[in-house]
């Protein structure tokens, strides 16, 4: 299950709380208290939801402080401590080693080594990544992958938080899929990798009130699609990784340098065919490429969309030979609600509950949750 990165932050200074506090928030941690004094420690640490980061500013006496905290990071292993001081005394930091302490930053710090120092102890707590990607990928135009990625996140979103990033940047669709409006768009928390943050991210979102789902629109102008960057990129998945359950993006079939980042980072590329043979073909020769990038077998999925029992090209067995690879899901075929949903700006599994369609695109998305959560559901 999903647990964001907690923190709370000891100063003795107000104003120096609130700064760092700002600064977390904005790097996409969840700061559940801010203290003067390292007192009230002990009762939050041994809470069950307790901080995983515990940020200390030892001024105005680093000593005398660390003395007082010197039984905690022992006591609470679970939780990773980050100290800054003005005082750069040996003493002091043979001190803070001694008592297991393993970041210290001397005071005043670039932002830029406080977010590295920050970084580290995120990836010793293993949540540097938490939310699962699925990365949505059509084999050619018209096979209806923006409609899988939309439905798929309407599906998880009433009950695990999930985030929809429209990477089709230039004939992107999910907002319109949605009937939403945003004001704000991805090309817009992408002008300097350095500036992407979390209150930029949630000015940009736009959220599905129905189904609670979090929208990062493809930008309006085409030529804004040049502001997204690989930096920026990097960053606004570190941030939604901290953020949401689930990120889904409808994506592009493409190993350019930013997508090519999208399938590595990936936990699922879903390749969205139909039977017949230019979308084979394309399949084909896209698995060949992931398999040639080292992209592992287990993060590639295959998903039929559109599919009849009766009339179509190729059959899935031959497909599943000339991939060597199973096909995950047959996603039936249900024009009528299927343009419903598009012309009523409303998705399948909300508009048309009961129906076929509905039924195949909730068990795909099912299919991208832990085992022991489908176990429990289906119990």
């Amino acid at each position: 299950m999903y647990v964001q990165l907690n923190a709370v932050i000891v100063d003795a200074d107000n104003a120096n709380r609130e700064e760092l506090a700002n600064f977390l928030t904005n790097a996409g941690l969840n700061v559940i208290g801010q203290y003067p004094t390292p007192d009230t420690l002990p009762s939050i640490l041994g809470r069950p939801d307790g901080p995983q980061l515990v940020v200390i500013n030892l001024d105005p006496n680093a000593m005398e402080t660390l003395k007082r905290i010197s039984q905690y990071p022992k006591a609470f292993p679970a939780a990773s401590f980050l100290l800054m001081s003005t005082t750069v005394d040996p003493q002091v930091l043979m001190e803070a080693m001694h008592i297991g302490i393993k970041e210290f930053i001397p005071l005043p710090v670039p932002e830029e080594k406080f977010a590295a120092a920050m970084e580290r102890i995120v990836q010793l707590q293993g949540t540097n990544k938490t939310a699962k990607i699925i990365h949505v990928i059509p084999t050619m135009g018209g096979c209806g992958s923006t409609s899988i990625a939309c439905n798929v996140a309407a599906s998880l979103a009433p009950t695990d938080k999930t985030c929809l990033i429209d990477m089709d940047l230039i004939r992107g669709g999910c907002a319109s899929y949605f009937d939403l409006r945003p004001k704000y768009t991805i090309a817009d928390v992408m002008d300097s990798g350095d500036k992407v943050d979390r209150q930029m991210l949630d000015n940009a979102l736009t959220v599905h009130t129905s189904s609670k789902l979090s929208v990062l629109a493809r930008p309006d102008m085409p030529e804004d699609t040049q502001r997204v960057n690989g930096p920026g990129l990097n960053r606004l998945m570190g941030i939604l990784g901290r953020t949401f359950e689930y990120v889904v993006i409808d994506s592009l079939m493409s190993i350019s340098p930013i997508y090519a980042s999208l399938l590595n980072a990936a936990d699922f590329n879903v390749i969205v065919l139909q039977l017949n043979v230019p979308s084979v073909r394309n399949t084909e020769r896209f698995v060949t490429a992931l398999r040639r990038m080292g992209i592992a077998p287990e993060k590639i999925r295959v998903v039929v969309n559109r599919y009849v029992k009766k009339g179509w090209d190729i059959e899935p067995a031959e497909v599943e030979r000339a991939l060597g690879i199973k096909l995950q899901w047959l996603i039936p075929n249900d024009f009528k609600n299927a343009i419903g949903a598009i012309n009523y700006g409303e998705p399948v599994v909300m508009r048309a509950p009961k129906s076929e369609m509905t039924l195949g695109l909730n068990k795909l998305a099912d299919s991208f949750k832990p085992v022991v959560e489908q176990v429990r559901k289906a119990a």
